[in-house]
């Protein structure tokens, strides 16, 4: 399963999260991933870096399986060379606005006439289309846009999630449709053009919330952990933590009434459907609370799965790693690196197969470390490539 990919050329011009989360999770299915960065090393090597020996704790995630070459694509020899990579491959990952793009010669209509299976992917922060289409952005845009972030947070202040749901999202999207387009073309023998952006994940995540404005001009606003559809719902303290209770459906109603010690709750009028639940959702949480307060979370936690009612501990980052359920699943494999000789843990491809996690074949790569047999690949002999070195083309 994890090799299905194998055939399969990636050239991976993407920086930063998106673009890479999606070349990442083909190279997991066993896609040979090119990333192509500058001279020198690509920018997106540089954030939460760990030391002056090892590259930031994004770039060493996205860039397991993959390989690195750098490359100066804009010169005449970078051309001849970007020429022949296309030729040779299946499917080209991109991330900047089509403008930018059109300047540097990566556009589809260009790279198209070097190969017409290609299947080539812009990820872009508001896809090429629109009064929008040529401006920049990070996964921020899609947080604000979308009405996420307006949503979120607590009285008058929006807020936007530190976690890069979009960035990731869009990534997974890109990966989706780069699988189907690959499907296709094996019926067709027609390449494709695909865009995904941050726009377009962070509106589809918001998508029902927006079909209800549509309909009804309810003009919701934030209720901080508490949720809107269903309670009670929220983030509670206990004794020595904060745990949340997710509450859905009247089956899990009437148990976490009894289990907190409200059994008139279920008869309450206005506790009567999941939506007049979350309509008196601050009742509810304060009645949870009271209970969470007097409890530990482990003691909590474990009354509620005796009860069958969904629960779980709010972690800190130490403890999200410590957690005995990661652990037991082995979501983590432990690599070396010249920049860490003892290792560290990279995590693996969040989908499961036949019981498995597809393993870490190979380590982040070290800035234009296959830059040579890239070339020797692509028929470059080694009086060429010691030129293109010397000419810092590569």
């Amino acid at each position: 399963m994890f090799d299905v990919l194998k055939d399969i050329r990636v050239i991976d011009f993407g920086k930063f999260v998106a673009a890479p989360y999606s070349t990442w999770l083909l190279s997991n299915m066993g896609a040979e991933v090119i990333k192509i960065e500058p001279v020198g090393g690509s920018p997106d090597r540089e954030p939460f870096r760990i030391s002056e020996q090892l590259d930031g704790a994004g770039f060493l995630q996205l860039h397991s399986n993959k390989q690195s070459m750098c490359l100066d694509h804009e010169s005449p020899a970078g051309r001849e060379v970007l020429k022949r990579l296309v030729a040779s491959a299946d499917v080209v990952v991109l991330g900047a606005p089509a403008g930018t793009l059109r300047r540097q010669g990566l556009d589809y209509e260009t790279l198209a006439k070097l190969n017409a299976r290609l299947i080539y992917l812009n990820v872009s922060a508001y896809t090429s289309m629109g009064p929008r289409g040529n401006d920049i952005g990070f996964d921020g845009i899609g947080q604000v846009m979308g009405g996420a972030a307006y949503m979120s947070g607590f009285g008058d202040t929006p807020t936007r999630s530190f976690c890069s749901w979009v960035d990731v999202g869009t990534g997974i999207y890109a990966a989706f449709a780069i699988a189907c387009a690959l499907i296709e073309r094996a019926r067709s023998g027609k390449g494709h053009e695909l865009q995904t952006s941050l726009l377009t994940t962070g509106y589809a995540a918001m998508s029902w919330l927006l079909v209800e404005q549509a309909l009804t001009q309810r003009n919701r606003v934030r209720t901080g952990n508490r949720a809107q559809s269903s309670g009670p719902s929220d983030l509670f303290r206990t004794r020595d933590g904060w745990i949340v209770v997710q509450v859905l459906g009247d089956g899990m109603f009437a148990k976490v009434a009894r289990l907190v010690g409200h059994p008139e709750w279920i008869e309450d009028p206005r506790f009567r459907t999941d939506n007049d639940r979350a309509e008196h959702g601050e009742t509810l949480s304060e009645g949870v609370g009271a209970w969470c307060a007097g409890q530990t979370s482990e003691a909590a936690l474990a009354a509620l799965r005796a009860a069958r009612l969904p629960g779980a501990p709010v972690n800190s980052l130490q403890q999200a790693l410590d957690d005995p359920q990661a652990a037991a699943l082995g979501l983590f494999q432990t690599v070396t690196h010249p920049g860490r000789p003892g290792g560290f843990p990279l995590m693996k491809a969040p989908l499961v197969a036949d019981g498995e996690f597809p393993p870490i074949r190979s380590r982040p790569p070290l800035a234009g470390e296959h830059s040579e047999s890239v070339l020797e690949r692509l028929g470059y002999t080694r009086g060429e490539i010691e030129a293109l070195r010397r000419d810092r083309v590569i």
